[in-house]
């Protein structure tokens, strides 16, 4: 199957990942507050053009896979971190129907030749602590754990486990 990754979409961006949202809370695992998966919430100077959906092309079209956000300044998590130094992920959101298939790989590849492109040679990410699948699964992929910390984000206090990938 070929991919596209697009990002002039926000309206594709914001369905997928309330979709996703919607299966982890139905599933027990909620992640994000579905109501605070909004425009105002997650598209501002710092996300705007940098929210990236990924569409499958199967034979009947293209259709929205994942989504994800790779932002270059990030004061709220990443405060010390100076500005186009390091590319950041953030709402990656995968549809079941994709889940399984890799499509992580192909984000990652994305994300890198983007970063290289910049002359930057670091990814990023974190995610909840109490998740140890989530965490297995980063750490598959080749993200090294760094540290962690409880940041607030829209009315929501997470702590976070801090990853790094660089090449």
């Amino acid at each position: 199957m070929t991919f596209t990754i697009r990002n002039d979409r926000p309206d594709d961006f914001l369905v997928l990942v309330r979709e996703v949202g919607q299966w982890l809370a139905d599933s027990g695992r909620e992640l994000w507050e579905l109501d605070t998966l909004t425009p105002e919430n997650l598209f501002d100077p710092y996300t705007r053009d940098n929210a990236y959906v990924l569409y499958a092309h199967p034979d009947e079209g293209p259709v929205p896979a994942a989504a994800f956000i790779l932002q270059w300044k990030d004061p709220l998590y990443y405060p010390d971190v100076p500005d186009n130094t390091a590319g950041f992920i953030h709402k990656l959101a995968i549809r079941r129907p994709f889940a399984g298939q890799n499509l992580f790989a192909t984000i990652l590849e994305f994300c890198r030749e983007t970063c290289l492109k910049r002359g930057i040679h670091e990814i990023q990410l974190e995610t909840d602590s109490t998740r140890p699948a989530l965490l297995r699964f980063y750490e598959r992929y080749g993200f090294e754990p760094t540290y962690r910390k409880t940041v607030q984000e829209f009315g929501q206090s997470f702590l976070c486990q801090y990853y790094v990938m660089r090449f």
